[in-house]
């Protein structure tokens, strides 16, 4: 009896420095990434205009699918009553940046860790997408909405959706076992 308390400490005492070590990593890695991502926004901001652009295309690209009236001019898209400039942090490179530190900081083996930038990275960018697409969408239409749909509802959403990204990287590429049939 005294063995099996003895080894449950052990095996929680290992849980916890693994949750602490993952914390302190995770942690880490965000500090440096938001004292250092304004800075290097700036300084690259002409080398990122691509993807602003790009960024800008997509959600107008998306927007007329939907049969909407859009002009797209370098980074601004413009719809009947609104338009929106697509500026460094409406690429979702900021919020892949977090889901990088994550993956990063959780115990997993490169090979893992990359498949999940493979496939997390691009999911991210795509969501992000469809975040320009409903907000300028809610701009249009509403433009009194706009700013809580952008600086709130969007910010709480991203968070959950980069958390929901990296949970499910965990479930279905970390901890993935394929299942033989017994025979």
């Amino acid at each position: 009896m005294k063995k099996r308390k003895t080894d449950r400490t052990k095996s929680r005492l290992k849980a916890h420095k693994a949750i602490i070590k993952f914390c302190v990593i995770f942690l880490g890695l965000l500090i440096i990434l938001t004292t250092t991502f304004p800075f290097l926004n700036d300084k690259f901001n002409p080398q990122l205009t691509w993807l602003m652009v790009v960024t800008a295309d997509l959600t107008g690209l998306v927007l007329k699918l939907f049969g909407l009236t859009v002009n797209i001019s370098g980074r601004v898209v413009s719809l009947n009553n609104f338009s929106m400039e697509v500026v460094g942090e409406c690429t979702g490179l900021y919020e892949m940046l977090i889901f990088l530190a994550a993956m990063i900081a959780y115990p997993a083996n490169y090979k893992k860790k990359l498949i999940g930038a493979g496939l997390g990275l691009p999911l991210l960018y795509v969501i992000n997408v469809i975040r320009m697409v409903f907000i300028a969408v809610v701009g249009n239409w509403s433009p009194k909405s706009f700013d809580f749909m952008h600086m709130y509802f969007w910010q709480v959403a991203m968070i959950l959706i980069i958390v929901s990204v990296w949970v499910l990287w965990i479930e279905k590429v970390v901890h993935y076992q394929k299942s033989g049939s017994a025979g």
